[in-house]
Parts: C-alpha cells; structure tokens; sequence
C-alpha cells in the first residue's frame, strides 16, 4: 500500500489526498508537522518538505509535483492531467499559479498567523498580515471567477487536476472558517461542485488537536 507523509493544513499534501481519492487509490496517511520533522522523515527527505508519497517498493516520490508526474506513468485517471497539449499547458500554468503566487501572496501568512503562531509559537497574530492576505486573496477569487465565465471547470467542461490542486488550497481558507466568494458567483458554485465529490469527504473529517475546523467546514454549502 502507498503511504503519504502529509499535514493536515499543507495545501499540496491536501492537493495529492483528493487525487489518490479521485483515483480510488488506496494508501496510508502518516502525519509529519512540518516545523518538527522527525529524524526518519529527513531521513527520507532531507530538505523536510510536504508531501512525501512512498510507492509500494518503498520508493519516496517528494513533492507533488514528482507525485503527479508519477501518478501519469501509472496510467492513473488520464483525464485528470488533460487530453492535449493546449490543457496541459494550462495545467501547468495553474499548478505554477497556485505553488508559487497564490503561496506567497496568501497562504504563507494565513498559515502563519493562524495556525503556525497559534500551534507552535503562542504568539498573538498579526491582524495586519492577515488582512492584506485577505485582500490578496480577493484578486485571486476574481481572476479564478474569470476562467470559470465560460467553463464547468478551470480549463474546460471537464474537471482536471488544476480543480483539485485550487481545491485543496481553498479548503485551507475554508477550515480555517477565511474562505468568502463574496459576488463571485462562479467560485462559488465550481468550489462546491469539486466539495461535494466522494474523494473531497476524507480532507472533511481532518480534525485538528488545538485548531478545529469552522463550523460550516462539513458543509457543503458556502
């Protein structure tokens, strides 16, 4: 069986959860906090990063990104990764989009202001930092409403890998009770739509010790 080191709040071990669920693969989740790493895990991965993704012959496959590209050799799902090289393309723009911009510009400082300063420092977070991510994020929702004005999904009728890699970086937002599409219709209804598959309910059940979810988390409803 496959065995994901993950956390909870990492949006690219949430973003590799939905695939391997999507994909109706079975593995098995083993929990690392990131700010912590135990020595085995840098053992496995010395640069300490998330996800790590260790195959059946006990290979570790780091990052998801090199998760993706191993997922496409096993001929997991090939719609997910796009049917030419225009979606491809695509999806490769998004993927950079969301692990580079979207990263920076909003949820490094969520992360760290809301959870990592809470969690592990007990620091009072910076309101400030938290409501210039905020307005970050609105640019984001803006932009990402804009591509969904003709389409179902972010490059096309048919979802890909570029919806589970937003939606797994919204459902950060979105436990943390930050997530709000505002007039932004098209948003609103893609990330429900992607929130009510089967492979979204596993990410539902994440239950943080110090840190649970937003009452409307479980919801379907936005």
């Amino acid at each position: 069986m496959l065995k994901l080191y993950h956390y909870y709040l990492c949006p690219s071990s949430r973003f590799i959860r939905l695939i391997l669920d999507e994909c109706r693969i079975k593995y098995a989740l083993q929990l690392e906090n990131y700010w912590d790493p135990q020595e085995v895990f840098l053992q496995i991965n010395p640069a300490g990063h998330l996800p790590v993704l260790i195959n059946e012959s006990g290979y570790p496959i780091v990052g998801a990104n090199a998760c993706i590209e191993y997922f496409k050799d096993l001929n997991f799902k090939p719609g997910l990764f796009g049917s030419g090289y225009m979606d491809k393309a695509e999806i490769n723009r998004l993927y950079h989009w969301f692990d580079n911009l979207f990263k920076k510009e909003v949820l490094e400082t969520i992360i760290y202001e809301k959870v990592f300063s809470i969690i592990v420092s007990n620091i009072t977070p910076n309101s400030n930092n938290i409501r210039n991510a905020l307005q970050n994020l609105h640019f984001h929702i803006q932009y990402l409403d804009y591509l969904l004005s003709d389409n179902d999904y972010l490059i096309g009728e048919s979802i890909t890998c570029s919806d589970f890699l937003a939606a797994a970086n919204f459902s950060v937002l979105d436990y943390l009770g930050l997530l709000d599409f505002g007039n932004n219709k098209n948003m609103k209804e893609w990330y429900q739509k992607v929130k009510s598959r089967p492979s979204f309910k596993n990410l539902l059940k994440d239950q943080i010790v110090g840190l649970s979810p937003h009452e409307n988390y479980k919801s379907i409803d936005i």
